[in-house]
């Protein structure tokens, strides 16, 4: 009884050892603040948190709906969860191996003898079988391939965190491309019809003398323009449509798409980001790597088990017979077996040099996952300013220009102006009307991407091994753009 238990203690401390690397998260220096931040939130524009559904922070409707979709339909969106799937299983499997594996057997035969001399003998044979074999995890090797199956399975969750924010990023930035794209259209088409109309006028005056075939002429040239950049308008937004139907899972020749809000009606949010230290919590991708790094750990716990023996206990029961009701043979054995390494050819060297090469190697991707997150913040950030600059400027340029056409237009009606300064500020005004759409359109998708760079709104894990002291909290807030562009 006493050398029983000495074999079950020292079998049980056998069990638990393991030889997996505890896992220390790698230094990355971490700055203290962004560079590009934007300025402090006013009264009149309160701070408040990113929410987890970030896109309701632009206040449309139609949006909302689309992300909607897009989470149920979204292929790669699916395609992920099909691969969370694959990993839960395969966790199923290398759980397995901590378990006793038993196996039955049922087999039967019939054989005939018809001898030259004497009768003909004929036997059933009737055999069952049941074979159970475990095998004593003594170094950890099945447990670290358990330990490599869960990390997996936490890195491909993450994996689809990240898919689902870039993905829904994309869906928010086509959208708002569509109705940039849509706005664009009709100022081109109201430039065009201006244009027809001056035309018009001019082709009275030199019927009546006022004017010559040259302005005529030039004027034919500036309607033959605008006809051409609508048409190149029009196959811009068909193409953002189209895009935008893929993302939500949708062929394009059934996608219909018709937004009614203009891209005057999306607030634009002002987007305050939080200390960079949080951002190693905020981001999913980060976490990807953090997984992947303790994916590699276990496989070097289980590269150096592999160094030393693998014991395996079984047992066989059998019972055999010619016919039912006949006496049979039954047999009972149990056996164990002890495997040991002796010489690989250095295999198993090989193996051990590959598994720390590889976490070496995941090491470099978790500090240029963080450092490549530091900088899309900052990009990000230089965008979003740069693009609420560009936008003041060109509703200013916007205005003039529009004032400029309507007093040379007058001007011209009155001959005080020849037909060249009216060309001008005609084309002035078409460009520059152009220019503030595609600014509002650089505003809106600069803080897409800025959400996007921050993590979205997504919350990290309870059990995340990283724990950042926040301080300060960012936020968001919304203001409206510029209405008059009519």
């Amino acid at each position: 009884m006493k050398r029983f238990l000495q074999l079950g203690l020292m079998t049980s401390l056998l069990v638990s050892c393991s030889f997996i690397p505890k896992y220390q998260q790698p230094n990355v220096e971490v700055p203290e603040r962004w560079r590009g931040e934007v300025a402090e939130s006013t009264a009149q524009n309160p701070s408040q948190a990113i929410p987890a559904q970030w896109w309701t922070l632009y206040q449309d409707p139609v949006l909302d709906n689309l992300m909607g979709i897009a989470q149920r339909q979204n292929p790669e969106l699916r395609a992920g969860l099909e691969r969370i799937n694959q990993s839960r299983a395969a966790l199923r499997i290398a759980g397995a191996s901590l378990l006793p594996s038993a196996d039955a057997s049922l087999g039967a035969g019939r054989s005939r003898t018809n001898p030259e001399i004497g009768p003909t003998v004929t036997e059933n044979n009737l055999s069952a079988g049941l074979a159970i074999s475990y095998e004593l995890d003594l170094f950890g090797r099945n447990r670290a391939q358990v330990a490599s199956a869960r990390a997996s399975l936490k890195s491909q969750k993450y994996q689809q965190e990240s898919l689902k924010l870039v993905t829904l990023g994309d869906v928010a930035s086509a959208y708002f491309n569509l109705i940039a794209a849509r706005e664009r259209v009709r100022i081109a088409e109201d430039n065009l019809k201006n244009s027809r109309d001056v035309l018009h006028i001019i082709d009275v005056r030199v019927q009546t003398g006022l004017d010559s075939n040259l302005e005529l002429a030039q004027q034919r040239v500036a309607v033959s323009s605008s006809e051409a950049n609508l048409a190149s308008l029009k196959q811009l937004q068909s193409t953002y449509q189209n895009a935008l139907a893929v993302l939500v899972g949708r062929a394009p020749q059934d996608f219909d798409f018709t937004p009614d809000r203009t891209l005057f009606d999306v607030p634009v949010p002002h987007i305050a980001p939080e200390q960079p230290a949080v951002l190693l919590e905020r981001r999913p991708d980060i976490h990807v790597a953090e997984q992947n790094l303790m994916v590699a750990n276990a496989n070097i716990g289980a590269a150096r088990a592999a160094f030393f023996p693998a014991l395996t206990l079984g047992g066989n029961a059998s019972i055999a017979g010619t016919a039912f009701g006949d006496p049979s043979t039954s047999i009972l054995s149990l056996a164990s077996s002890l495997t040991a390494p002796i010489f690989q050819g250095g295999r198993l060297q090989g193996g051990l040099d590959q598994a720390n090469a590889a976490q070496r190697e995941l090491i470099e991707n978790y500090r240029g996952t963080v450092l490549t997150a530091f900088r899309e913040v900052e990009d990000a950030l230089a965008a979003t300013r740069a693009a609420s600059e560009r936008e003041v400027a060109l509703r200013t340029a916007r205005d003039e220009a529009r004032r400029a056409y309507d007093i040379s237009r007058k001007r011209y009606d009155v001959g005080t102006i020849d037909f060249q300064t009216l060309l001008d500020t005609q084309a002035a005004l078409l460009s520059a009307e152009d220019l503030y759409a595609q600014a509002l359109e650089q505003k809106l998708s600069s803080s897409v991407d800025l959400v996007k760079a921050l993590g979205g709104g997504w919350q990290p894990p309870l059990n995340s091994s990283v724990s950042i002291d926040t301080g300060n909290t960012g936020g968001a807030s919304v203001t409206k753009p510029d209405k008059r562009l009519q």
